[in-house]
């Protein structure tokens, strides 16, 4: 038989915490100071008490995740918290989980970059565009002392990888107390378990392992406590989109609005329904708690959808309300560029007249590239002849002029001998063939 004994430190006196054990073997759960004393016959003879054993209490590591929904090629940041001193000679390691068949737990692959830990107590993932379940551990010296495995905490996201899927029947968020659900689990694997978060409290009567699903889907009789996140996981570590479902009172209301993402764009309708799944008239929709509309009405239409439709949505019906459900949208690739597109179309307008006068420019340069000026012909040219004559009596002194019809400057000419006086130029004055002519109808000031 044994005796056992525990200091809170080596210089508190030890308490007997067990005595008649019938095996040397003690577990324990706290720190501190363990000795131990063996013993025989009636009366008991003992033996010396053992040497002592300090037995240190680690902390419990509480891994968090944020942000807990993704966006899709969101970054992801995991903290390993729990120390009251984190950096004292701690080391942090990051694994992510991968299910166990047929178990319901998980083994752990380490996370690029953590092979011999990280300083920081803290892990950023850059672009999780799928839903993933990680945890984390400490350790320190050498060899390295691990503590125990964080509880694995997840990343969720509404939006279907390809390699698994998950489907509700019926396609809503909310239900009623005692309806069954079935959840479909599709990929391209062909053995599924669902998960859920919290857990339940009986885990039998909700979560579909790996014996009890048919196929790919099984059913759920629904209970208060079945109200969460539920996905899909496969063996090969794939985990599906999560879906929210809310269990609601028999004598209440439920709003009916899909469970998965809306693409931007697309129609969707909104109403409220009782226990009889009847459908509602005089029904008031909220959106973030702010009403929609001044009146009441059967359905809430919305032709299309657009991000700034994404949120919380609720129905009041006879002073009876619903739960709140999340409506998410999702964006298509095409949508920047469709919203764009008023914009681009007045740039490039901008840039194609722009075009067009540039090559107008460059054609009646070509044209005149032997001249000043383009020949312009006015009315009124009776006395053409005789400044052509005139013109051939100026003096042989180049000079600039502006051609002038009244206040109107019609272009820069260069005057060269033989330039009439009246602003008309003869190019049978000179022998220079670089000029054409400027014909007048009208003496130019």
């Amino acid at each position: 038989m044994f005796d056992w004994f525990r200091q809170e430190s080596v210089s508190s006196p030890p308490q007997l915490i067990r005595t008649n054990e019938p095996d040397g073997v003690l577990r324990v759960s706290e720190g501190g100071v363990y000795s131990c004393r063996g013993g025989r016959g009636d009366p008991v003879f003992h033996t010396e008490t053992s040497n002592e054993i300090s037995v240190l209490k680690t902390a419990k590591l509480v891994l968090s995740v944020s942000p807990s929904w993704l966006s899709p090629g969101a970054s992801v940041t995991l903290s390993c918290g729990g120390f009251q001193h984190p950096s004292a000679g701690w080391r942090f390691f990051w694994y992510k989980t991968v299910p166990k068949p047929p178990s319901s737990s998980y083994s752990f692959d380490l996370m690029p970059g953590s092979t011999s830990g990280t300083e920081e107590n803290s892990y950023l993932i850059n672009g999780q565009n799928h839903a993933a379940g990680y945890v984390c551990r400490a350790g320190r010296g050498e060899p390295v002392i691990y503590t125990d495995y964080s509880q694995p905490k997840f990343v969720w996201s509404a939006d279907s990888p390809p390699a698994a899927s998950l489907s509700v029947s019926p396609d809503r968020v909310q239900h009623f107390l005692h309806q069954s659900v079935t959840l479909n689990c599709t990929g391209n694997k062909t053995q599924w378990r669902v998960k859920s978060f919290p857990e339940p409290v009986r885990p039998s009567s909700s979560q579909c392992s790996w014996r009890t699903m048919t196929g790919s889907s099984c059913t759920i009789n629904l209970l208060q406590h079945h109200s969460g996140v539920y996905w899909c996981e496969s063996g090969s570590g794939d985990f599906s989109n999560a879906v929210n479902i809310t269990v609601q009172n028999n004598n209440g209301l439920i709003l009916v609005s899909p469970v998965h993402p809306v693409a931007e764009g697309d129609p969707v309708t909104l109403s409220c329904r009782d226990k009889q799944l009847k459908l509602l008239s005089k029904v008031f929709f909220y959106h973030n708690d702010k009403p929609l509309h001044n009146d009441s009405r059967e359905e809430l239409k919305i032709s299309a959808v657009s991000k700034s439709d994404e949120g919380f949505y609720k129905c009041q019906y006879s002073g009876k309300e619903s739960p709140q459900s999340w409506m998410s949208v999702t964006v298509s690739l095409s949508s920047p560029i469709s919203s764009s597109f008023p914009l681009l179309f007045i740039v490039r307008s901008i840039i194609g007249i722009l075009v067009i006068i540039l090559l107008i420019f460059l054609l009646c340069y070509r044209r005149s590239k032997d001249s000043c000026c383009i020949s312009f012909k006015l009315s009124g040219s009776s006395n053409q002849s005789s400044n052509r004559n005139d013109a051939a009596n100026q003096p042989e002194s180049p000079e600039y002029n502006s051609l002038l019809l009244g206040d109107v400057q019609l272009c820069e000419s260069l005057k060269s001998p033989g330039a009439a006086a009246n602003g008309t130029w003869s190019a049978a004055a000179t022998d220079d063939p670089d000029y054409t002519e400027i014909e007048s109808g009208g003496a130019l000031e």
